[in-house]
Formats: structure tokens, C-alpha cells, sequence
């Protein structure tokens, strides 16, 4: 029996979960609004070009979130993984940037774009 039990927990579980997305999307969106994000990332251009446009407005989830799915289409797209570094500086994922920026070759960026990537996750001289 606790078994069921168990089960019926974890059902209710997802089912309140699930209402709660249906009724809070993302950021309090519409479906609309979301189904236009992923309309804006389904080729990789565009998808960078709204990532970047999300970074800009400070809106550096949404932006890492529309890399993600830029990703998914071009796991290779070196712009898009060059900003998805840099955004994890600005998130103060510091280990994850330091992860993501040791896995590109800095040789395949132009030194300003490597430099301006790299330069959220400088700290300022004396900051902790």
C-alpha cells in the first residue's frame, strides 16, 4: 500500500505542476509570446540575434534559454556558445563560464570578440 500512496503523492505532484505552467508560462508570458520566443530562435540566425537582443534588456535567462535552443539545432555554432559563456559570467555562474570557455578554441574568435565575451566575468579590482 505505501507504494500507492507514494504514487499518488507524486501524481498530484505533477498535476499541480503541470496547472501551475499551463498557468503561469515562463515570466508570466502568453502562449503567444512564448510560441513567438520559439518561432524567433527556430533558425539559428535569428535565434542569436534574439538572444542578444534579451542580453541587451538584462534579460540574461531568457537569452541563455533561447541559446539553448539555438544550440539544439547547431550544437557547433561558435557565436552562439561564445555568448552562452559570457552570459553565465553575467548570471555569476562562474565555474559554468570557466567550463563553457575552456571547451572553445579562442583562436577560432576575433580578439575583440573574445575580449568583449570575457569581460562580464572580470571582477573589478577589489571585489571579493
Amino acid at each position: 500500500m505505501p507504494k500507492q500512496s507514494n504514487r499518488g503523492r507524486l501524481l498530484a505532484a505533477l498535476f499541480a505542476a503541470t496547472l501551475f505552467t499551463v498557468s503561469h508560462p515562463a515570466a508570466a508570458q502568453s502562449l503567444v509570446d512564448l510560441d513567438l520566443l520559439v518561432q524567433g530562435s527556430a533558425k539559428p540566425a535569428d535565434g542569436l540575434a534574439l538572444a542578444r537582443s534579451q542580453a541587451a534588456g538584462g534579460a540574461f535567462l531568457d537569452a541563455l534559454a533561447t541559446l539553448d535552443r539555438v544550440l539544439a539545432i547547431d550544437p557547433k555554432h561558435k557565436q552562439a556558445k561564445l555568448l552562452h559563456a559570457s552570459l553565465l559570467c553575467r548570471i555569476d555562474d562562474a565555474d559554468g563560464a570557466s567550463l563553457e570557455f575552456g571547451r572553445l578554441k579562442k583562436s577560432s574568435y576575433k580578439k575583440a570578440e573574445w575580449a568583449e565575451a570575457i569581460a562580464p566575468c572580470k571582477k573589478p579590482e577589489g571585489a571579493a
